[in-house]
């Protein structure tokens, strides 16, 4: 009880010293008091914390910490795997690619043979059907020469036979 009695005679001193003050320094004071207390009450946030930490079950941590490496691992490896699958995968697509390239570049020149071939074989046609051609007009020609001159001279003939004829003159 004299604890409180105490404490008691210390607010009433307080008290007696308080009303003596001006209001700034009441002001003053209660803003001192305040800071106080709220540096108190952030050193005993701070000592919970700090115990929290202190109370850390660290072989707990440290098993999870084994088992995200475990799962990290995985995760690499696991993606190695996946690389070298999409670089083989690759790697085939390319020879296949080249594969087909060179099929099409054979393919091409085959085919640019076959039509020179055939634009040869075609220009000797067309080269044999002229000179045909130009023998057959020749030919008719020559015939037609022919038949000419021999119609002219059968008319020749019967102009004259009409000319030489006593009777015609009558």
């Amino acid at each position: 009880m004299e604890d409180i009695e105490d404490i008691d005679d210390h607010v009433k001193a307080a008290t007696k010293h308080i009303s003596g003050m001006s209001w700034g320094a009441r002001i003053a004071a209660v803003m001192g008091l305040s800071s106080v207390l709220g540096t108190l009450y952030g050193g005993f946030l701070m000592y919970q914390k700090v115990e929290e930490i202190a109370n850390l079950d660290l072989g707990a941590y440290q098993q999870q910490m084994e088992v995200m490496d475990t799962k990290v691992t995985e995760a690499v490896e696991y993606s190695r795997d996946i690389k070298n699958g999409l670089r083989d995968d690759i790697l085939r697509i390319e020879q296949q690619a080249d594969r087909t390239e060179d099929l099409v570049r054979d393919t091409t020149r085959e085919l640019r043979d076959s039509m020179d071939t055939v634009e040869t074989e075609v220009r000797q046609i067309i080269d044999t059907a002229e000179d045909r051609f130009e023998a057959r007009r020749e030919q008719l020609r020559t015939s037609q020469d022919q038949d000419m001159k021999e119609l002219e001279e059968r008319l020749e003939a019967l102009v004259q036979r009409s000319l030489d004829n006593p009777l015609a003159d009558q």
